[in-house]
Order: structure tokens, then sequence, then C-alpha cells
């Protein structure tokens, strides 16, 4: 059983949903600082684009590694709560961001060095998603997706600032930007009530993988087909700037166009909770496939700008749906001692082996073939995705009425 959560006395409800919405908001700042201008920093240091598809491929694949191993200091470190391993894990991205700043050569230590920052920001995505999960656990509403929808405005509008100021200065000043964010989390994050799992629970935790893939088959082929679909949008985000470009734009339209594709997640994972009210969440996972495929379809094939900005606002019914619903997924048909395991496997397949298959795939086909060679790998990514979760769900859509989340606050 999960310890209970040390709710500071006076602590309200709406106090608590107000922190966390904070939190999502710094951190997907933040997050948007290594991520959303990756190629554009790492291009400014002189990388290519096979280059930069090795270092983002490169992050994706250790965070693979990196992403369990993280979950498991909580249990192999006693008294070791979220809380303070985020902020262990920031303090340490803070300093290898201040050394690439500093840094312009050599290419192979900056291509390290980078690896590291996206490995580690990859692996805290699950951290903050338990945290929510944890306090409704214990008789806190949390609304989990309009603070993630947050997140996503200040990526949108942090999308928008910063790339003006890069046009003002120069991609360094992205830095600057991700430590301000970073010691605002940390102030917020103190804040906060902590929580700790019991060790009971955590050696649960700790179970091999490939058990839990065993107990849990529909789930991981979700997550398998969500890893196509991610990958050929993480190929479409990160080489985006390659794509405004060659439609004949700059900078600035590439911060309007993350901005477009970030501000459409907020509406739609704000009333994930209410949907999953009336609908089952199977259905609404394969609404998400089925956008997916109108979202990198319509970016693939633009002819113009304007397309390519209204496929980008199709991010909130695909990947905003998806993310919203398949935490509240998690929570909901995976046991609890095997839910920490779940949340940190979403990250492993998404941001770890889809990002690493977009990346690294993306890089090469366009220093190799062109640009147009990997908009049809990313089609067909996308359309395989879809497949496999059409085949894994056709038979469990439809209406229906998500359980409550059984609190632990008198366990």
């Amino acid at each position: 059983m999960i310890e209970k959560t040390k709710v500071m006395e006076g602590e309200s409800m709406k106090s608590l949903q107000m922190k966390y919405n904070g939190l999502q908001i710094l951190f997907w700042l933040s997050y948007l600082a290594i991520y959303g201008y990756v190629a554009i920093f790492l291009q400014y240091r002189g990388l290519s684009n096979t280059d930069i598809g090795i270092v983002t491929g490169g992050g994706a694949i250790l965070s693979i590694f990196l992403s369990p191993f993280i979950s498991s200091l909580l249990s192999r470190i006693k008294g070791l709560s979220i809380n303070k391993l985020i902020f262990t894990l920031y303090l340490i991205m803070i300093v290898i961001f201040t050394v690439l700043t500093i840094i312009t050569s050599p290419i192979f230590l900056i291509m390290i060095l980078y690896v590291f920052l996206l490995s580690l920001i990859a692996a805290m995505v699950p951290l903050f998603s338990t945290i929510c999960m944890n306090y409704l656990k214990d008789g806190q509403y949390i609304n989990f997706g309009l603070a993630r929808g947050l997140g996503s405005i200040s990526y949108a509008a942090g999308a928008i600032i910063v790339g003006q100021l890069i046009e003002f200065f120069n991609p360094t000043v992205i830095a600057f930007v991700y430590t301000i964010a970073s010691i605002a989390l940390l102030i917020l994050l103190y804040t906060m009530p902590p929580y700790q799992i019991q060790e009971e629970t955590t050696t649960k935790n700790q179970e091999n993988i490939f058990s839990v893939i065993k107990k849990y088959r529909i789930f991981f082929f979700i997550l398998v087909a969500f890893t196509f679909m991610y990958a050929a949008s993480t190929a479409l985000s990160t080489y985006l700037i390659n794509i405004v470009k060659n439609l004949g734009g700059n900078t600035s339209l590439y911060g309007i166009a993350v901005f477009c594709m970030a501000a459409s997640e907020m509406p739609i994972m704000s009333i994930t909770y209410r949907l999953l009210k009336k609908y089952r969440s199977e259905t609404l996972l394969l609404a998400s496939a089925f956008f997916y495929v109108l979202r990198n379809l319509t970016i693939c094939l633009a002819p113009h700008l304007i397309v390519l900005l209204v496929g980008m606002m199709f991010q909130g019914l695909s990947f905003g749906l998806f993310t919203a619903t398949i935490t509240y997924y998690v929570n909901d048909h995976l046991d609890v001692s095997d839910q920490m395991m779940g949340q940190t496997m979403i990250a492993m397949m998404s941001t770890g082996l889809g990002s690493s298959i977009g990346n690294i795939f993306g890089g090469i086909l366009q220093d190799s073939l062109g640009l147009n060679s990997m908009l049809i790998f990313v089609c067909g990514l996308t359309l395989i995705g879809c497949f496999i979760m059409f085949m894994t769900l056709k038979n469990k859509v439809g209406l229906g009425h998500r359980p409550l989340i059984k609190s632990t606050k008198n366990s």
C-alpha cells in the first residue's frame, strides 16, 4: 500500500491544485528549452542534421534505461521522496546546460552533454505524472488534464517568446530561459507536500518490465502503437524548423507553429477527465490515433505554411487526448504496485524508443535523401501505429464510465 501524502496542515485542495498547475507550467517551459529548440541550439553549435539525430536519438535511447533506474531510486534510497529526487536532478541539469552555454567545442563533448540533458528531462516526465496520481489516491482531487494542459500553454507561449529572443540575440539565450524556469520550479516544489512510497510498494515496483508487459498485454500494445505514432510526430517536431524554412518561413514562424501545436493541447487535456465519465478510455485512445493520422499527414503534405499550422493544431486531439487518457488509464487499470512502472513505461516507449526512432532516422534520411524522404517515413510510421491501435482496441470501444479513483487516505 502507498503511504499517505504528508499534506501540510491547512493546505487546501484548491491551493494544491494551483501549485501543481504551476509545477506543470514551469516543467514544460524548462522542457521546451531543452527539447523544443534542440535543433536550433545544436545547429548554432555547428552540428549537422545527422549529428542532431544522433544526439536526440541517443538521449531517447539512454532515457529508456535511465527512466526505470531513476524511478527505482525511490525504493533504493531510504527517505527519498519524489520532490527530493526532482530537486537533485534539476540541479544536475542546470549545471550541464550552463556548461553547454559556455563551451563551443569539441563537438563530441557537446553531443555527449546534450544526450545526458535530453535523457534526464525525458526520464522526469513520469515523476510529475505520479505526483498527481499519488495525491489523488490520498483523497486530494487534482485535475491532471487541466494542469498538463496549462503546461502545454506554457510550452506554447514560451515557444513564441524564445523564438523572438533567439532572433534578437542568439540561441544560447535558451539556457537562460531554462535556468530561470528551473529555479522557479524548485522554489515551488519546496512548498509542496512530499510524497514518499513505502518500501513494500516500491519493492513490487522493481518487478521485471517483462512481467508487467505479460500482465497487461493490452496496455503494452497500446504503447507499441503509440511508439510508432510518437516516433513520426517526434521527427516532425525535431526537424520542424527545416519544414518551416522549406515552406518559406523563419525562426519566428517556427515559434508560431510550435505555439499552435502546444496551445491546442490545453482545452482537450482539461476536459479529458469529463470525457472519461462518458466514454471508455479505449474509445478516446482510438480517437487520438485517428487524429494522429490527420495531424501528421496534414503536416507532411502541407503546400504552404497555413496548412502546416492547421496540421499542428491537431496536436490537442492527438497527443493531448492520448497523454491525458493514458495517464488515467494506468491509474484505473493497473494495480497500485504497478502504476509507477506503468507511468515509467509510457515515457520509455514514447520519449524513449519512439523519440530515438524518429530523431535518428529523421536526421539520416534528410541528409542522405532529402526532406521529402523523411516525410514519407513519417506517414508510414503513423499509419502503422494507427493500425496497431485499431486492432488492439476495436472490440473495446464504446460508452462507459471510468472507475472512481480509490483513496488510500484511510488505508
